[in-house]
């Protein structure tokens, strides 16, 4: 079970770190003037998150193969 725990957790962080660089945190408007809005925390955060669970999610997946594959060599 340690296996899944830890690709979770290390697919969480992951997802996080990826996440950062890939959602966007504002938005740039270009006419005659250019713009620069920032999104809300909350604008950032839940994308931000929704990337992270994801990244997390395959993570404990690739945990448990490791995981039944580790079972299946010891027996």
């Amino acid at each position: 079970m340690k296996f899944i725990e830890k690709g979770f957790l290390y697919g969480f962080i992951l997802g996080i770190s990826l996440g950062l660089f890939t959602v966007p945190y504002k938005e740039v408007i270009e006419g005659s003037l250019e713009e620069t809005n920032y999104f809300d925390l909350s604008d950032f955060i839940i994308p931000l998150l929704r990337v992270g669970v994801v990244v997390a999610l395959v993570g404990a997946a690739i945990g448990f193969f490791l995981y039944k594959r580790n079972k299946k060599s010891l027996d």
